[in-house]
């Protein structure tokens, strides 16, 4: 309940924020993936992990890696606003945002990483763990697969997003 809880919270405020329903559409699912992807690796690891650990670890990582994918995203809306064609909007947004992202995403992991190393509490170390590779992930897949997703979805979120319907069907230009 929380997660969904949370789920649903996330993508009315981006969908706020970026005036669509697509675009929280395809930044939640990213970060969705990436959750699934860290939870699934404990579970493929035979990892012991406390009966909490995939609702708290869900909202967190989703609270606190959906700031990357809003940057990036933001930037490719300024960018495809600015007349790019959606492949230069999507690596100018990669470009001008990974620095930022991988060292919010390696300080996270950095700050979880050393209290999972040095706690003696069981809990805490798991969770903190669990964190470190999520933000890892995370950031992964916001730098591999967000933009990707915004490239193919680039119509779709062009129809659906309020200012960006003049896009729809300008003829991309191949250089």
């Amino acid at each position: 309940l929380f997660r969904s809880l949370s789920i649903i919270c996330i993508f009315i405020i981006v969908a706020w924020a970026f005036k669509s329903i697509t675009v929280p559409a395809v930044l939640v699912a990213t970060i969705e993936l990436a959750i699934f992807l860290n939870q699934g690796f404990s579970y493929f690891s035979g990892a012991s992990t406390p009966f909490i650990a995939p609702t708290i670890i869900s909202c967190v990582q989703l609270g606190a890696t959906v700031d990357y994918a809003i940057l990036m995203t933001t930037r490719y809306k300024a960018e495809r606003l600015n007349g790019e064609d959606k492949k230069k909007a999507v690596m100018t947004a990669l470009r001008t945002s990974a620095p930022s992202i991988i060292v919010s995403g390696m300080g996270l992991f950095a700050a979880t990483f050393g209290v999972a190393l040095y706690s003696n509490i069981d809990i805490v170390g798991s969770m903190c763990m669990l964190m470190a590779r999520g933000a890892i992930i995370s950031v992964l897949l916001v730098l591999l697969v967000l933009p990707a997703l915004l490239i193919l979805c680039d119509g779709i979120v062009c129809r659906t997003t309020r200012g960006m319907t003049h896009l729809i069907g300008k003829q991309e230009v191949v250089k």
